[in-house]
């Protein structure tokens, strides 16, 4: 469940050259002095298609330049928080990411807990905008091959959660 987009807009409507509206990128928040960013929104296939819609869920992520070694694995780490509501119940769930980069123009968190994917969070400190790219383990199987089923790549991009409802709105008075 997770991201990323190589179109970026900076929170004005932009028109593809279709004349459709593309998506508000979700925009980071940096701390002045370096020492931590935030970002809330909702994820989006990159090249949507049924097979890789992910659930409906809005994410938070927090990260943070020190104190995680024992949360994370690493100083550096994010802590992601993600709420959704499959079939009318509230689920919300957390989860701990290690840093492996923690740059003046990016941070890169990991996590390589699921067991079929290994997903990368890429934060553009410059654009101030997230995108993620989750990747099949090739040696998973998953119960009954359920692993093969997911693509060999596939990324995200963060969209701005207030633009996402409303667009959704939109949609579906149309």
């Amino acid at each position: 469940m997770k991201r990323a987009v190589l179109v970026v807009t900076f929170g004005v409507l932009t028109l593809s050259s279709a004349g459709a509206r593309q998506p508000r990128l979700a925009e980071l928040l940096l701390d002045k002095d370096g020492g931590w960013v935030s970002v809330s929104g909702v994820w989006r296939p990159d090249n949507p298609i049924k097979k890789n819609e992910p659930i409906e869920a809005v994410t938070e992520l927090s990260c943070f330049r020190h104190g995680g070694r024992e949360l994370a694995g690493s100083d550096e780490f994010c802590l992601q928080a993600t709420a959704m509501s499959p079939g009318g119940l509230l689920d919300v769930s957390t989860e701990w990411l290690k840093v492996s980069e923690w740059s003046a123009a990016q941070i890169i968190a990991t996590d390589s807990s699921s067991i079929c994917l290994t997903s990368q969070t890429i934060f553009d400190l410059k654009r101030k905008t997230v995108i993620a790219l989750d990747v099949r383990k090739p040696e998973a199987q998953g119960l009954g091959g359920a692993c093969n089923l997911l693509p060999d790549r596939q990324t995200y991009y963060l969209q701005d959660k207030v633009d996402y409802f409303a667009q959704k709105s939109v949609s579906a008075t149309k």
